[in-house]
C-alpha cells in the first residue's frame, strides 16, 4: 500500500462543518493509525497488491467520520477494505456507529483465464473487504449483492444516515434513483462522498442533489472525490 502524503485539510473542514484546527487534528490522529495501516499493507503484501490504491483519501475519511460522529454510514464498494477499515476504525474510537456496506464480489479473469492482478479484483479465495481487520468488524453490516437491490432495501431500513460514501462505477440514472432513496434519510449536517474516477468530472446527479439540499460539492484537491454537506432541503 501506499501512505498518503499529502491529505486535504480544508476538504474535511467544509465536509464535516469543523475549524481547520480540528480538522488538522482529526487528520494527524488518522495519519497515527500506524498499526492499522501496518495489518492493511501486510494484507496487501501477501496477495502482491504492494503498491495498491483504493479510495485515495483515507485519512480523510477516518477523520470525516471522527468529527460528525455518525450512528449510520453507508459504503457502496468495498474492494479489500482499505476504506472500511479506516471508517470502522473511527466508529471504535467514536465509540458508537455502524457501517453499512454494500459489495458486488467479481472476479474478473485475466488472458487464458487466468485471475486478473487489478488492484481492485479480489484475490483467489478472499471475499469482499478482505484486507479489514478482525477486532475492527464488530461494528461492520457487509451486505453483498447488487447495490440496486441492496441499496433500496438499507434506505427502507435506516431511519438514519449521516454519512455516504460512493466508490463505484455509475450511471447517472443509478445515481438519481439511489440518491432519491438516501436523501430522505439524511439530515441537514449528513455528508455525501461520491468517487468520480480518475477524470474527476463532477456528475450531474450529485450537483442535482446538492442543489436540492442547498449546498455545493467540493472536490478533494487533487482527486476525483467529490463531497457535501447537507443543508435542508430546498423546495421545488
Amino acid at each position: 500500500m501506499q501512505v498518503e502524503e499529502d491529505p486535504d485539510i480544508a476538504w474535511v473542514a467544509a465536509l464535516s462543518g469543523r475549524s481547520p484546527g480540528r480538522a488538522t487534528r482529526a487528520v494527524r490522529e488518522a495519519a497515527g493509525a500506524r498499526r492499522l495501516f501496518a495489518q492493511l499493507d501486510r494484507e496487501h503484501r501477501r496477495e502482491g497488491r504492494a503498491s495498491y490504491i483504493e479510495i485515495d483519501a483515507p485519512l480523510e475519511l477516518h477523520a470525516i467520520a471522527r468529527l460528525t460522529r455518525p450512528r449510520h454510514v453507508l459504503e457502496v464498494g468495498v474492494s479489500s477494505g482499505v476504506s472500511s477499515a479506516y471508517l470502522l476504525d473511527a466508529l471504535r474510537r467514536n465509540g458508537r456507529g455502524t457501517l453499512h456496506s454494500v459489495d458486488l464480489p467479481s472476479r474478473p479473469r485475466g488472458r487464458r483465464g487466468r485471475a486478473s492482478s487489478a488492484s481492485w479484483s479480489l484475490p483467489a479465495g478472499r471475499g469482499s473487504g478482505w484486507a479489514v481487520p478482525m477486532e475492527l468488524r464488530a461494528r461492520w453490516d457487509l451486505r453483498l449483492g447488487d447495490k440496486a437491490e441492496v441499496v433500496p432495501l438499507l434506505a427502507r431500513e435506516l431511519s438514519r444516515i449521516e454519512l455516504v460514501v460512493y466508490d463505484v462505477p455509475h450511471q447517472e440514472a443509478d445515481l438519481d434513483r439511489e440518491f432519491a432513496l438516501l436523501d430522505p434519510r439524511m439530515p441537514a449536517g449528513a455528508v455525501a462522498i461520491v468517487d468520480h474516477g480518475p477524470s474527476g468530472d463532477l456528475c450531474r446527479a450529485l450537483r442535482s442533489w446538492a442543489r436540492r439540499r442547498g449546498t455545493v460539492p467540493v472536490r478533494r484537491t487533487g482527486l476525483g472525490l467529490y463531497g457535501m454537506r447537507c443543508g435542508r432541503r430546498v423546495r421545488a
